[in-house]
């Protein structure tokens, strides 16, 4: 890339800022690192600091995350951004969705998942040169606009007919091509043994049609190994291409690593039990910041996982039973 990019790390927990910042420099790519612990600075910088890609916590002093983000996208912001939360939380999730937001972590997470969607949005900054070849233009048409609205930057060029598109491919340099099974003259099975030859490295995303009406329509898209289903959304057509760029498919899902907690509220008192190294912990909770107090740990035995390294995702996940049982303000 031309510049350094802008990654803004947004989140209160000291430890999570350091997985990203590790993650950062382990990535080897030319980075800017913008940091804030709360959600009103998050917003503002999100607004003013042409912002690339963003690390965004849910629950942030102040402000939440996804309040930040969604004010931000009010006002055409389109930074990449991937929202953090402990424990999975299925309406946060549906709310990054609505958000347009890449991914979603749970936390604890590695640094090889953040270098992961680094690597990505590296990737899909840079030019994707895709070739779409069917002998319809109306279908031509459709599945442009289906690329174009992928993740992807693509440069696309259209071929009518298979010789068209071999021609295109001895003079240039394609990513992706996708392709019609079914074409007068070549088909679309010998057009791509032709184009693996012409260029090895090239990515084929085969189009099968419904010939059984007299209208044309195309229902499915398949590459002759894994298939890909029909790339009719955004997040679809994203996730057709990503496998073939040798990118990670987003995977906006409750579905996580996170460490369980059983969780007893007393009074004034919550007690969380680390489910999988027995540690405790127990807080003085309050109406009024800080909400959480008197902190005590009660470690296990015998156990190779260190309190310190849960007690961050602990708080995360007392202040979320706290606010879900209304005992604290959402906010």
């Amino acid at each position: 890339m031309q510049r350094p990019m802008t990654m803004l790390i947004a989140d209160d927990s000291h430890i999570t800022q350091q997985i990203l910042t590790d993650a950062a420099r382990a990535s080897e790519l030319p980075l800017r690192l913008s940091t804030t612990d709360n959600g009103r600075d998050c917003l503002t910088m999100l607004n003013g600091s042409n912002v690339d890609l963003a690390f965004v916590d849910v629950q942030m002093p102040e402000l939440l995350g996804t309040e930040a983000v969604r004010s931000a996208r009010k006002l055409g912001i389109q930074t990449f951004v991937t929202l953090m939360s402990s424990p999975p939380a299925a309406e946060a999730v549906e709310t990054a969705k609505k958000l347009r937001a890449y991914e979603f972590l749970f936390k604890p997470f590695q640094v090889e998942d953040v270098m992961s969607i680094i690597k990505t949005y590296a990737r899909i900054s840079s030019p994707t040169k895709v070739l779409i070849v069917d002998d319809s233009t109306a279908v031509r048409q459709i599945v442009q606009k289906i690329i174009q609205a992928s993740v992807f930057n693509c440069e696309i060029t259209e071929a009518g007919n298979s010789e068209a598109a071999l021609a295109f491919c001895r003079t240039g340099h394609f990513d992706i091509v996708f392709l019609d099974c079914n074409m007068p003259g070549l088909s679309g099975i010998a057009t791509m043994k032709q184009l693996s030859i012409i260029q090895s490295s090239l990515k084929v995303v085969m189009i099968s049609g419904d010939h059984s009406s007299s209208r044309r329509t195309k229902h499915s898209i398949a590459a002759p190994a894994p298939s890909c289903t029909s790339p009719s959304t955004r997040g679809m057509s994203t996730r057709c291409c990503m496998p073939r760029s040798g990118l990670r498919s987003p995977n906006l899902k409750v579905t996580s690593s996170a460490p369980n907690f059983d969780v007893a509220i007393e009074g004034s008192t919550i007690r969380l039990a680390h489910r999988l190294s027995g540690h405790i912990f127990e807080y003085l909770w309050c109406e009024k910041p800080p909400y959480l107090r008197n902190g005590v740990v009660r470690p296990a035995a015998s156990c190779s996982i260190a309190p310190n390294t849960v007690a961050s995702v602990a708080e995360k996940t007392a202040l979320l039973q706290l606010r879900s049982a209304r005992l604290l303000a959402a906010t």
